[in-house]
């Protein structure tokens, strides 16, 4: 509406239309701003000339004057063409390697341990504006656009499998559902309760087996070879022995490796509770589905976890704990995680090499 800035005509007209007792839209109308326009301008003048004292909108029309006006806003331009930027060469470098690099957000870096001085509004605008050389909002976890997730269209086959369950898979997953797992685990009130996923490559049948403590947000992840039980039940086996003391209970989907007997006998050997979520209910997952999320900004669909080792994926789900959480106060998974093991005198040596 009209020019993007109000000029010393437009305030001597203001001045001239508020003695002729017209209200605030009429002069809106009458200058081609919206009425919003008008009112801050007439606050931004009132609050200067009352030394920030608040006053009625009565008297600050009353009040306003044009030149002192014109002088104010002359003022403020000046200030802004002397003012120094904010991104300096130091915050360029810093917010680009840590949304790059480590792919952390804009929110995460003005708010976390690195304090970049700036809110996390200002980062979006640079990034948007692309004010940083070699940075954009593609660079971002959501590149600009909301996710949008649609369902994949079943084969026949995969239709025909929802029918053909066994009696012994209904009674297990009925005994252990969700549905009896305690308020204080699905309040997240206590530490030492788990949920378990996978996640899947087309191209072997390797796989990333993913761990999530449901208070602090811990993650920890494996490479195996297939998704068998056998080959589940000894990796849910060796991350028992690692994290004993930190393993109360375990929630997962209802695939048939985690319901398998030999599973659940290794869950009952190391004294861990397990619950079964509800068919086509990620949501009851939900802190393992978002680290499923982001572990796959590190390998994308079509990635071979055949060619993935050990270290490498620790190196990213380490990347993944140390970013600051905004459900933490800005703290790490990984702190979180910390604070909660001296709290049960567990030795952190032995868990976390």
């Amino acid at each position: 509406m009209g020019q993007k800035h109000l000029t010393l005509g437009d305030r001597v007209k203001i001045e001239t239309l508020i003695r002729e007792h017209y209200n605030l839209s009429d002069i809106a109308n009458q200058l081609g701003y919206s009425r919003a326009t008008i009112t801050k301008e007439i606050q931004r003048a009132t609050n200067h000339a009352t030394m920030g004292m608040k006053v009625s909108t009565r008297i600050s029309r009353r009040m306003y004057n044009a030149l002192e006006a014109q002088t104010l806003a002359d003022q403020r331009q000046r200030h802004k063409k002397l003012a120094p930027s904010k991104l300096t060469k130091r915050r360029q470098e810093l917010v680009k390697d840590y949304i790059i690099n480590k792919k952390w957000s804009p929110e995460q870096i003005a708010n976390g341990p690195l304090r970049a001085g700036v809110c996390f509004k200002t980062i979006y605008n640079w990034v948007n504006r692309r004010k940083i050389k070699g940075l954009d909002y593609y660079a971002l976890r959501t590149r600009g656009k909301r996710q949008r997730y649609h369902k994949r269209a079943l084969s026949w086959s995969e239709r025909k499998s929802l029918y053909l369950k066994k009696e012994d898979k209904k009674r297990t997953t009925h005994q252990y559902s969700i549905d009896f797992r305690p308020m204080v685990i699905n309040n997240r009130n206590r530490f030492g309760h788990w949920e378990i996923d996978g996640v899947e490559s087309r191209q072997s049948s390797h796989l990333l087996l993913t761990f999530v403590e449901r208070f602090s947000r811990y993650a920890v992840s494996m490479v195996i070879e297939d998704k068998s039980a056998y080959t589940v039940s000894k990796a849910i086996e060796r991350f028992c022995q690692k994290y004993k003391g930190c393993v109360d209970s375990v929630t997962c989907d209802r695939g048939s490796e985690f319901i398998a007997l030999q599973t659940r006998q290794i869950l009952n050997k190391n004294g861990v509770k397990y619950y079964f979520a509800h068919a086509y209910s990620p949501y009851e997952r939900g802190s393992n589905e978002n680290f499923n999320k982001l572990l796959r900004e590190y390998y994308p669909k079509k990635t071979d976890f055949a060619k993935v080792s050990q270290s490498e994926l620790n190196e990213s789900v380490m990347g993944i704990n140390t970013r600051p959480m905004r459900i933490h106060r800005y703290m790490s998974r990984l702190q979180a995680f910390k604070r909660h093991c001296q709290y049960r005198n567990i030795n952190l040596a032995t868990i976390l090499n």
